[in-house]
């Protein structure tokens, strides 16, 4: 009977936590404001957080959401978390409704009873090295010494990457960034690995010498970059997921900041299934038929957004973030 009771008693607190969180998208439209969170990423390794600083890029699609459920940004206010766990806690407690900047993972999911958005960055370990030392892949490794966080992912994926290609190496472990970005700066090793958002932070603050060094082509690990919110907040998370693939979408299209407008009257039908003429994903989400225009409108496509916060200031080339259509892995579920 105990048993009974107990399972009676998950169930109802089940329905009361969803019941709880589907209010979010409620409560934003009837304050009139919306929290959201970004991972700035501090310089110490704290044993969690692997990628560099994409603060920028999660604050453009805040305000991607924020348009979408309110028409405008009046009421957004994004904070800026220095790691994960800060923004997650913060998530979970209810302080902000949705952040921008996670690594997915099941322990998280369960840890903070969070889902997930699609990636709106694809992160993955790479390889930097000086122009000067004529290493062109990762063969070129060969009986070279490699900093690299000590005990880190990066690490560990190194030693099993190079292990496996047969490839004998030298590890210069450090326990700071910073340590690790002055030894690579300073050619004190041959090379520096960590996942790509880092090295190439890393890289320009480098300054005057950021255009010596170079990112080998080849990629160790593919680690997807994601909004999330609270577990059972459907309608709210639903929003979210579609803003995204409404930025992609347009980009798929080349509907852009400058020429939405236009654009809003080309018949074809994805075109008019993004920006408002057939408005069945404006239905099924509750909101306005027009909020993918607005939203394109005031941040322009997923490659501009790109562009902005993190190509143009790390001199970084799409690669895996370019649309699957150009050899990448950005893709839009269906506007339908």
């Amino acid at each position: 009977m105990s048993r009974l009771v107990y399972g009676f008693f998950a169930v109802g607190l089940l329905f009361l936590t969803c019941a709880t969180q589907a209010q979010t998208l409620a409560t934003i439209r009837a304050s009139h404001h919306f929290d959201c969170g970004t991972i700035q990423s501090v310089d110490y390794w704290n044993g969690e957080d692997i990628h560099g600083d994409l603060s920028a890029l999660g604050g453009e699609i805040c305000r991607a959401v924020a348009i979408a459920i309110q028409g405008d940004t009046d009421g957004l206010k994004v904070q800026v978390f220095p790691a994960e766990p800060e923004a997650l806690s913060a998530l979970k407690a209810g302080k902000i409704q949705l952040v921008v900047g996670i690594s997915p993972s099941a322990t998280v999911a369960m840890q903070y009873g969070v889902g997930f958005g699609p990636p709106v960055y694809f992160d993955s370990q790479r390889i930097m090295v000086a122009k000067e030392s004529g290493i062109a892949d990762l063969a070129g490794l060969r009986d070279k010494l490699i900093c690299a966080l000590d005990m880190s992912p990066p690490e560990r994926t190194l030693r099993d990457e190079l292990t496996w290609r047969q490839i004998p190496y030298g590890l210069q472990a450090h326990s700071e960034q910073g340590e690790l970005d002055a030894a690579v700066a300073v050619r004190r090793c041959a090379a520096g690995t960590g996942m790509e958002t880092r090295l190439v932070q890393s890289r320009a603050n480098f300054h005057a010498q950021s255009s010596d060094f170079v990112l080998l082509p080849e990629t160790l690990t593919l680690n997807p970059v994601v909004p999330a919110y609270r577990y059972g907040d459907q309608a709210f998370g639903l929003i979210v997921d579609w803003t995204v693939y409404a930025l992609i979408e347009a980009e798929a299209l080349g509907v852009t900041h400058d020429n939405v407008t236009e654009a809003a009257k080309r018949e074809d039908m994805r075109a008019t299934q993004l920006l408002g003429h057939d408005f069945a994903t404006a239905q099924a989400l509750g909101l306005a038929r027009d909020w993918a225009a607005k939203v394109i409108a005031a941040t322009g496509n997923y490659g501009e957004i790109f562009q902005r916060t993190t190509g143009h200031p790390y001199h970084l080339d799409r690669g895996l973030n370019a649309l699957w259509t150009s050899g990448g892995l950005m893709a839009s579920w269906p506007m339908k």
